[in-house]
């Protein structure tokens, strides 16, 4: 088997078998056939995870066969999804259709499945995780039993199931809550960071999504502010093209390959990127609003901390970059999500700001990260289960209390392992099974 690498070429590896089933029954198989020879199965989405989520030695299992719409109830204002329809497939269709989705992330790559599963979020106050649109969903567990998990009927489970990893079983179908169509009004200013840090809160009650982009060793951020809009909009193909692709991604491609061959002008150039983002405001389409072109590769890390936190948190990561004055090309995001009650989301138990770092994909980022990480987990943070991280299985179980009820649940629904890896066993299960060495 060829090797197979993800989007942030953060991971790499050859499974046993790549398999690509084209039915529900399929899958049933494939789960009987990797228990009686004892080997994982994995599910890969669209590959935009840095962390070694799809990693196996056994099978991994693509769901680019069981993509697309099963269904739409345009009385309950639902729609049922293949779990291997990706995002940028969904968006189009539903509004088609008269809908759209309250809420998505500035990528729209990924896989639904993929994106609900690890926690994918975007930003706004009274707005939760991707996976809090979901209303059912239906997988097939490391038995080969097909279920199909209802909130309302199946409240523990399902919540398990929101943010699962892929660990409970292979998910095949996500039925999610939409809105009727609307369209965004999307305005982007640049202001000083402290004046950023100061509203951000007061941008968030007065505005459906907020989100600001900071360039380390600037003062300056560019903040895009979103409301709904009751006229329509939309804006050209060809100047959208202009300015998001050959200009935005052109022109920061160039500062990034600056940046690589000569380190020590990193500091001038974000100084530079901060001081010459642009202004904007244009009405779209919403899925065209949420969505933004990413062609430049990058390597991220991303951690949710406490609302009240999120300001001290990005000042301490200003001084530390500041004294340390690491090679940084790339601005750091800086959004809000709205608390669940999910077991594993990164914003269970309370509103968090989610602050994510990144590096270009050619550029040393370890001492960056690792530095950034230590001011995140000192305020309680907790990382995102797709991007970058080091945390160990004691800071995982101390950030998720309610890790152990989860793992009942996978160790009930898929009891000989399968979908689980080395990886897992150690994040996951092994302050776990010290605890149980130790009694």
């Amino acid at each position: 088997m060829s090797r197979i690498t993800n989007w942030g070429r953060t991971v790499a590896f050859s499974p046993k078998a790549l398999v690509v089933p084209r039915r529900e029954a399929d899958i049933v198989t494939l789960v009987h056939r990797a228990s009686e020879e004892k080997q994982s199965v994995r599910v890969m989405g669209a590959g935009h995870s840095w962390t070694p989520l799809i990693e196996t030695s056994g099978y991994l299992v693509s769901l680019d066969k069981l993509r697309g719409l099963i269904s739409i109830q345009p009385g309950r204002q639902e729609t049922t999804l293949w779990a291997g329809t990706r995002l940028y497939q969904a968006t189009p269709t539903l509004w088609k259709a008269g809908f759209a989705l309250a809420n998505q992330g500035d990528i729209d790559r990924q896989s639904i499945a993929g994106a609900f599963s690890t926690g994918t979020h975007g930003t706004g106050k009274n707005f939760g995780i991707l996976a809090t649109q979901a209303v059912h969903y239906r997988f097939i567990d490391g038995q080969g039993q097909i279920h199909d998990v209802y909130a309302d009927t199946d409240p523990d489970l399902f919540r398990s199931l929101q943010v699962s990893l892929g660990l409970l079983g292979i998910i095949t179908q996500v039925t999610l809550k939409v809105e009727k169509a609307y369209y965004l009004r999307l305005e982007k200013r640049v202001i000083p960071l402290a004046e950023a840090l100061e509203n951000f809160l007061l941008y968030s009650d007065t505005h459906r999504h907020v989100e600001f982009f900071w360039f380390p060793y600037s003062d300056k951020v560019g903040i895009k502010l979103t409301q709904k809009s009751e006229v329509p909009g939309q804006t050209a193909f060809l100047k959208r093209w202009v300015r998001d692709g050959l200009w935005e991604n052109g022109a920061f491609w160039m500062l990034n390959k600056v940046a690589q061959y000569r380190p020590s002008l990193s500091a001038a150039l974000c100084r530079f990127a901060g001081a010459n983002m642009g202004a904007e405001v244009r009405i779209d389409r919403s899925y065209k609003v949420f969505a933004t072109a990413r062609w430049v590769r990058f390597r991220e890390m991303e951690y949710g901390v406490p609302v009240e936190a999120g300001p001290e948190v990005l000042r301490e990561i200003d001084r530390w970059i500041r004294r340390h004055q690491p090679a940084v090309s790339f601005p750091i995001e800086y959004r809000y999500v709205k608390g669940d009650s999910i077991p594993l989301s990164p914003a269970c138990g309370g509103d968090r700001i989610f602050i994510a770092v990144h590096a270009y994909h050619r550029m040393p980022y370890e001492s960056y990260f690792r530095g950034v990480e230590e001011i995140f987990q000192a305020h309680g943070g907790r990382p995102h289960w797709g991007k970058m991280h080091t945390a160990s299985p004691a800071y995982i179980a101390q950030v998720y209390p309610e890790l152990p009820r989860f793992l009942e649940w996978c160790e009930r629904h898929d009891p000989s392992g399968i979908f689980r890896t080395p990886y897992f066993e150690r994040l996951l299960w092994g302050e776990r099974r010290l605890q149980s060495i130790s009694v």
